[in-house]
């Protein structure tokens, strides 16, 4: 896995793997649903309540969520040649 490396004259930067974009895109999808579940812990009864502005925006959360978590996962898992 390539990391890149600090260089004092600048420019010589390695490219960012697609390993290392598919486990940034799952960890924010996974603070997207972590930072979903105290939202709708904190405005949990305006959900159940049945106020559809609000459960759009939580089912939009969870479902952005959980694409860019399997986008990430089919990122992490492509074999480069």
């Amino acid at each position: 896995m390539e990391r890149m490396e600090y260089d004092p004259e600048g420019g010589n930067y390695l490219p960012v793997t697609e390993h290392e974009t598919g486990s940034t895109l799952m960890v924010v999808g996974l603070v997207m649903l972590l930072a979903g579940l105290g939202w709708a812990l904190f405005v949990g009864w305006d959900i159940r309540g049945g106020n559809p502005f609000m459960r759009l925006m939580f089912g939009t959360d969870v479902f952005i969520a959980m694409l860019l978590i399997a986008w990430g996962f089919v990122k992490k898992k492509r074999k480069t040649a």
